[in-house]
């Protein structure tokens, strides 16, 4: 690389204080796309962060919450490239187009050594003029990943999620069937009253969603309307039951809605449940596990419930993506994220669950969790997960482009996309553009746009 380093650069570079023992720890900087094109780079400042994960469990007449950890999550990295070669052009144009590259590449990062990361937010790129040289500098943020956690590929993502699918609906329903005891009468009247208020909470959540398609408005109504006429012979038979929900719950996922919508409200659902007193066994149970034993029956069937209903919210949205059609990488990475985020809230909540129940008698048997749908439930997610990811890979990054002097809309298409009729819409919907900018855009307005680098 050239010597040269823009005004302003050279001490947040830590090129004006040698011997400084930070300083003597800074790495070079350099990104090696999946391909394995190695570009160096200048920077200016440098910065982590790292997501904290917990839930947060509030109760009625209780004051403060209590908040359960969970681990972190994927560090970010945002990087400001600066590229003051010569040809700082060409240079930067390399380094989008690696950046563009599908599948996993490796940031040397300055300061935390090297990651193994994925570009996650938009490619933003600047032409400036410092001190009369031409610089070029390209922001983005950098995302880590770890490719060993999801499953190995498969050559059908599709058909791998609806196997994955399949086998968490049978092991959800038997775990059901042997986990609940609906045989007395005041059982039955229990069990019955938490099933209406439940459906009421799907209602809603996921009507919305659900209204955007016809064919599965139907189908979700008719769900509920099933449920509802023959709730007296599905409390018999625990395991119809269990399937008639998940299935009820599951349709929202199928509807042509935007895919940020459906993972909302499956999450709200989710959440909306094991926030329930139904889904609170260890403050139901009280001190000791106390309660009579009629009680911890009731108690254990409404948690059994709850966990039936808040993982099939996590499967519904495992079925809203893979219905989904994605337009850009970071939609698709963004849902990924969003779904496994859902998926870490629910097990957090189960897990305590069954530790309350755990320690308790109830009629028959001890609760405790046997495994076997915790397992399929996560196959399931990372099985979504990686799909999501692998076509975010076969996606264009979101860019950003700036203009330097008032453009026709029309003008703009041509030059960002190549064409005009086919990708105006897409420029217009993904800029939220209207009024005078359809006719005019002025000086300084950033747009986005998503295609492959040059």
């Amino acid at each position: 690389m050239a010597n040269f380093v823009p005004p302003g650069v050279a001490g947040l570079l830590g090129l004006n204080a040698p011997g400084s023992s930070w300083e003597s720890r800074l790495r070079e900087a350099a990104f090696t796309s999946p391909k394995g094109t190695r570009i160096k780079f200048l920077y200016e400042d440098l910065a982590r962060t790292i997501p904290l994960r917990g839930t947060i469990f509030q109760f009625p007449g209780v004051n403060d919450a209590y908040v359960q950890q969970g681990g972190f999550g994927a560090r970010q990295y945002p990087i400001r490239a600066i590229f003051p070669e010569k040809d700082h052009d060409l240079v930067a144009t390399a380094y989008e187009a690696a950046l563009c590259e599908p599948g996993i590449g490796k940031l040397e990062h300055p300061m935390y050594g090297t990651i193994n990361v994925v570009p996650i937010t938009a490619i933003d790129r600047t032409n400036d003029m410092v001190g009369g040289r031409g610089v070029s500098v390209v922001s983005t943020v950098f995302s880590t990943t770890t490719a060993a956690v999801y499953p190995n590929a498969a050559t059908n993502g599709q058909n791998e999620l609806t196997t994955a699918l399949s086998g968490f609906s049978v092991q959800m329903a038997q775990q059901f069937n042997a986990a609940t005891d609906f045989r007395s009468t005041i059982a039955k009247a229990n069990i019955k009253a938490t099933i209406r208020k439940f459906l009421r909470t799907i209602n809603a959540e996921l009507q919305a969603v659900s209204n955007t398609t016809a064919d599965v408005r139907r189908e979700f109504a008719d769900g509920q309307a099933l449920i509802q006429e023959s709730l007296d012979t599905f409390v018999g038979r625990p395991l119809l039951l269990a399937q008639q929900m998940m299935n009820l719950i599951q349709a929202p996922g199928r509807a042509i809605a935007g895919i940020a919508a459906q993972i909302e409200s499956y999450g709200r659902l989710a959440q909306a449940i094991f926030l329930s007193p139904q889904a609170q066994p260890g403050n139901a149970l009280g001190v000791g596990g106390s309660s009579l034993p009629l009680r911890r029956t009731k108690i254990s069937n409404d948690f059994h419930t709850s966990d039936m209903v808040a993982t099939s919210a996590v499967t519904g949205g495992v079925v809203a993506a893979q219905n989904a059609t994605f337009s850009t990488r970071p939609e698709a990475a963004a849902t990924a994220v969003a779904l496994a985020a859902i998926h870490e809230a629910v097990v957090e909540w189960r897990d305590g669950g069954f530790t309350s129940l755990g320690a308790v008698p109830t009629v028959g048997a001890y609760q405790v969790d046997p495994g076997a749908t915790h397992q399929a439930l996560r196959n399931a997610v990372a099985q979504a997960v990686r799909f999501l990811l692998e076509t975010s890979f076969s996606l264009a990054p979101e860019r950003i482009y700036t203009l330097d002097r008032d453009r026709s809309l029309l003008d703009i298409a041509s030059e960002l996309y190549g064409a005009v009729d086919s990708r105006l819409d897409l420029l217009i919907e993904s800029n939220n553009l209207s009024g005078s900018q359809i006719l005019e855009l002025k000086r300084g307005t950033r747009l986005r746009f998503y295609r492959e680098a040059a």
